[in-house]
């Protein structure tokens, strides 16, 4: 595991417009915000009842789509922009409804073409471990990662500036 830059005062990290998972302008999506501190990207969710899939139970596909949200939010701490490759995931517990979820994601490993996360879903209030994911993920080129801040929508104002400040911040380390 590469050595983790010096932790920071937490930063939101913005959304989009219409992902499933962070949009801000998404009715039918979970909403959720996302966090970094320069080393980690974490965020909290509470699943209502139309979250689940068994009773009382989250929805392992929602399960899957906030872990992979997270950790592939990881490359933006290295000013990259990704695509998942493969996620693999292993379901410890249940995922309770109702209950303060935490999702964290850190990068494992560095190799340029490809970056190397892991991911874990806890309960916020005792730490207990419910799912842990790995992804591989391929960055964009440039040309594709422009395009796509273009048409992102949501707070992208605070996109263009959350990627400046995280771009002069790599540069001071």
């Amino acid at each position: 595991m590469p050595p983790e830059p010096p932790a920071s005062s937490p930063r939101r990290q913005p959304g989009s417009a219409l992902c499933f998972v962070c949009g801000t302008e998404n009715p039918h999506g979970l909403g959720v915000t996302f966090y970094d501190d320069g080393a980690k990207v974490w965020s909290e969710l509470t699943p209502a009842e139309h979250h689940q899939g068994w009773p009382g139970v989250l929805h392992g596909g929602i399960v899957s789509a906030l872990l992979d949200e997270t950790i592939g939010r990881v490359a933006f701490l290295h000013d990259r922009w990704v695509q998942t490759a493969r996620l693999a995931l292993r379901f410890v517990r249940p995922a309770p409804i109702g209950v303060t979820l935490r999702a964290e994601g850190r990068l494992t490993r560095d190799q340029r073409r490809l970056m190397h996360m892991q991911g874990v879903l806890v309960v916020a209030g005792t730490g207990t471990v419910l799912s842990e994911a790995t992804g591989t993920f391929v960055p964009l080129p440039d040309a594709a990662r422009d395009s796509l801040a273009r048409q992102l929508g949501g707070d992208f104002a605070a996109w263009e500036q959350w990627l400046s400040e995280n771009r002069a911040r790599a540069r001071s380390r």
